[in-house]
Formats: C-alpha cells, sequence, structure tokens
C-alpha cells in the first residue's frame, strides 16, 4: 500500500483499518466519521432531525452515543479488543451521529455547555486511554521479552 497519506494516520502494519481509493490508504474511521457527522450536522441545523429527535434525548445522545466507540478505543488501546471492521464502522457510525448532531445543537442553543462537557469529557479520557494503553502495551512487550529470554537461557542450561 501506499504510504502517501490522504486521511490516513495508521502506520502501515495497520493498513487492515483503511481502503484504498486510487491507489491511498484512507482511513475506513475517518470515511464514515466525517461525512455522517456532517450530514447529520446539516440535517438537524436544517431542522430536520427534530421531528425524529425530541429535546429530551438530546443530553442521552450526547453522551451515549459516542460511548461504544470510547469502549472499542479503550478496548483496541489496552489490546483486550481485536480489530474488527464491522465493529468499528457501527461504532464510528453512532459517535458520527451524537458528534453532527451535539454540534449543531450547540450551534442553535449557544448558551447549553453540553456539547462541549460531553466532548471534552470523552477528549480527556480518549488521552488518558491513549497513554495507559501504550503504558500497558509496552509493560506486556517487556514482560514477554524477559519471558522469552528466561526461556532461552533455561535452554541454554538444560544442553549443557
Amino acid at each position: 500500500m501506499d504510504r502517501t497519506l490522504w486521511l490516513a494516520h495508521h502506520h502501515p502494519q495497520q493498513r487492515q483499518r483503511c481502503v484504498v481509493v486510487d491507489g491511498r490508504p484512507l482511513c475506513r474511521r475517518c470515511l464514515v466519521l466525517y461525512p455522517l457527522l456532517l450530514a447529520v450536522f446539516v440535517a438537524t441545523a436544517s431542522g430536520l432531525l427534530d421531528v425524529v429527535v425530541p429535546t429530551s434525548w438530546r443530553q442521552p445522545w450526547l453522551w451515549l452515543l459516542p460511548l461504544p466507540a470510547a469502549l472499542e478505543y479503550s478496548g483496541e488501546a489496552f489490546g483486550r479488543l481485536r480489530y474488527s471492521i464491522r465493529r468499528q464502522v457501527l461504532v464510528s457510525a453512532l459517535q458520527a451521529i451524537g458528534g453532527g448532531a451535539g454540534f449543531a445543537w450547540e450551534l442553535l442553543e449557544p448558551s447549553s455547555v453540553s456539547f462541549w462537557r460531553a466532548t471534552l469529557s470523552y477528549g480527556v479520557a480518549g488521552l488518558t486511554v491513549t497513554g495507559l494503553g501504550w503504558h500497558a502495551q509496552a509493560n506486556r512487550r517487556a514482560r514477554d521479552s524477559y519471558q522469552q529470554s528466561l526461556d532461552a537461557a533455561e535452554k541454554r542450561l538444560q544442553a549443557h
């Protein structure tokens, strides 16, 4: 796969997370997230979503729709979940719906801080999970490497 970036912020060993368009990798999450987020934003800002989503559902949408994506990200960061295309597309779509609607509601009612509260909370949680996940995976790699060294030393001792 070509390493030329085009909405692909993944390393070559993560190419399963991308689709190839015109010979260039395109992040699958971004491909789902941003166009759908924009469509939901426009639909919400123009009032089309008000028919489907009562005002009382706004708070739950802001907090619950991005939650599966946050949990999926956390599971992958800690090495507890393996990558799944279907799961990634589904959670990205839910995140896009919540984000697009939430941002439109924020612009329509600027006195509300609900959107920014949810956005900042998920952002801080994501940064924290990223750091802790890197640390946990580094510890796991170090432990595995140490165990391999012990196994190799034991084999050498048994050979003598």
